[in-house]
């Protein structure tokens, strides 16, 4: 009940966030930032926002629940072995992004991640948290929560973060709480 999604223009603006492997087909925040997403205020922090996205390539294919097992286990190593590499590759897929809209003042460098391990597992959810330590291109630093949702959803798979702005302990707990809260009403609502 704290966020609205962000509407199809600024749906558009979020894009650039994502991973040119995924396709974002929804966006959420703070009802209260909504309207200076839309006016494009340029010192606007998002403290809480979210995003739901799509594998390109496995859009149309039906998962099986075996086929999830496969999925969730790759999640669990992603976010393991290779996080390392896995994180070079965003910030500087990121960059280059920023860089080609001449938002040099909006690159990042990622510090390295505080893992929070599994959130929890579920028949056809399985979620993980980190706190990314980030410094950004005009040199503020500060530190982001995410949880991360890989569902199956009428055979299909989805993607679910959830980002919050690191203040304290009630971050990992909003985001544990939360990111299974929207897990939960997901499934329910796609029975």
């Amino acid at each position: 009940s704290e966020m609205a999604e962000m509407g199809y223009d600024n749906r558009e603006l979020m894009e650039i966030f994502v991973a040119q492997t995924n396709r974002l087909i929804a966006a959420y925040a703070m009802k209260k930032d909504i309207p200076g997403i839309s006016r494009g205020d340029q010192d606007l922090v998002l403290e809480k926002y979210a995003m739901v996205q799509v594998p390109r390539r496995a859009e149309y294919m039906d998962v099986r629940p075996e086929d999830f097992e496969q999925v969730t286990a790759g999640a669990k190593q992603a976010f393991g072995d290779t996080m390392g590499t896995t994180l070079k590759e965003v910030e500087d897929e990121f960059n280059r992004r920023m860089k080609a809209l001449d938002l040099d003042e909006a690159t990042m460098r990622l510090g390295k991640p505080v893992q929070l391990g599994c959130l929890f597992s579920k028949k056809d959810a399985y979620a993980f948290g980190m706190i990314m330590p980030l410094t950004m291109g005009n040199g503020e630093k500060l530190k982001m929560g995410m949880g991360a949702t890989v569902m199956r959803v009428r055979n299909r798979l989805l993607y679910v973060y959830l980002y919050a702005q690191y203040k304290d302990e009630n971050t990992v707990r909003w985001l544990k709480k939360t990111t299974e809260a929207w897990a939960n009403a997901i499934l329910k609502a796609n029975r």
